[in-house]
């Protein structure tokens, strides 16, 4: 048995001194820096990527901005044709957007109302409102 023993411990020292003669050939050394290359430029990659949609949004606001600057500037005189079209649909989206709102005020008075005769306390809030509150104080 001891022949067994002597040719696993042979076996294992032979491995370990290969290992080790990888490791100090700088094969191993240039993976990891390999790889720490890599994985910094997916890093800064991403970084980019992310700061880029920022500065993409910010952008949109800006030109979302310019655009009802103008329209407010220009709404009451006699606009180039092409903003002409677009003028009357933005009047449209704003007539829809108040009759909404007053379908709303509407529904939540009648709401109001039909509780008002009740021991039951209601109350009727803007959902943004209670996203935004319960945001603000998450303890609660």
């Amino acid at each position: 048995m001891a022949d067994y023993k002597d040719i696993i411990h042979g076996t294992i020292s032979n491995i370990v001194g290969k290992v080790k003669d990888v490791a100090e050939s700088g094969t191993v050394r240039n993976i990891y820096d390999k790889g720490v290359d890599k994985a910094k430029s997916c890093g800064r990659i991403a970084k980019l990527t992310l700061e880029m949609n920022g500065e993409a949004e910010e952008l949109k606001r800006v030109y979302t901005e310019i655009g009802r600057l103008y329209y407010e500037d220009h709404k009451d005189d006699a606009p180039e044709p092409y903003y002409a079209s677009l003028f009357a649909q933005a009047d449209e989206i704003k007539e829809k957007l108040r009759d909404m709102d007053d379908e709303i005020k509407s529904m939540k008075s009648e709401f109001q109302a039909e509780y008002d005769d009740d021991d039951i306390e209601v109350e009727i809030c803007n959902f943004e409102d209670i996203v935004e509150e319960s945001e603000n104080n998450p303890e609660e």
